[in-house]
């Protein structure tokens, strides 16, 4: 794990927060000062951040990178809640922070991750005094609420196939590729069902030659037949 204390604004790092969280740069003395004192956070992929039970310490504003937020049933099987890309903020953590409850998830970074942290302090500080922060803390909240809502949707009322479908055509979009690299233990892992529930439906989507199935590798044979 390797920390920076920021230098002063004029720095690339507070440049690149900015970037990121545009409606952040308030010209405010005390805001700036504060953000001053913040670390930046570097992490490898896999890197758990927070367990489930555990009190929030701190506060971040992710700069590089993706971290999934995710729970664990009794039977050990993992239900991707959301994720947290540059430009976002945790909901689990706005929530242990501001009621001083322990955090209802575990968060894993999918990714390397550059953040920058607050502590509870400064977190508590920013919004008192930034207005920009509080905006974009009630932004965020409603953004990961509907994106929960419609994941626990798609949970209740469509049929694990086609939500495996789904699912699929989105990471094929998002690649801008016919080929993925993905296990299907991860896919499980998105889905909050098991690794051979999941091979199951790959398979016979693969008999169907919708898909085709290596090693770690899912390549897309008829695409119109992923809805995305």
């Amino acid at each position: 794990m390797n920390t920076e204390r920021l230098a002063p604004r004029e720095s690339a790092l507070l440049e690149g927060l900015f970037r990121t969280y545009p409606e952040l740069d308030e010209n405010i003395p005390e805001w700036h000062r504060l953000l001053e004192g913040a670390t930046v956070l570097d992490l490898p992929a896999g890197n758990m951040l927070v367990h489930q039970g555990t009190c929030c310490s701190n506060f971040m504003l992710l700069l590089e990178g993706t971290v999934r937020v995710f729970q664990v049933s009794d039977d050990g099987r993992e239900q991707t809640l959301y994720r947290i890309n540059p430009g976002d903020i945790c909901l689990m953590s706005l929530s242990s922070l501001i009621n001083d409850k322990p955090f209802k998830a575990n968060a894993i970074t999918d990714s390397p991750v550059r953040a920058m942290v607050l502590s509870t302090h400064a977190f508590h500080e920013a919004m008192r005094i930034s207005e920009a922060f509080r905006n974009l803390v009630m932004r965020s909240l409603v953004n990961t609420v509907c994106e929960m809502m419609h994941g626990f949707y798609d949970t209740a009322f469509e049929p694990l196939d086609m939500r495996l479908a789904c699912l699929l055509g989105r990471m094929f979009e998002r690649a801008g590729s016919a080929t993925i690299t993905i296990t299907h233990q991860q896919l499980a892992q998105e889905l909050g069902t098991s690794r051979e529930v999941v091979s199951r439906i790959l398979k016979r989507l693969e008999r169907e030659n919708c898909l085709s199935l290596s090693r770690g590798r899912i390549t897309v044979q008829q695409p119109d037949k992923l809805p995305g």
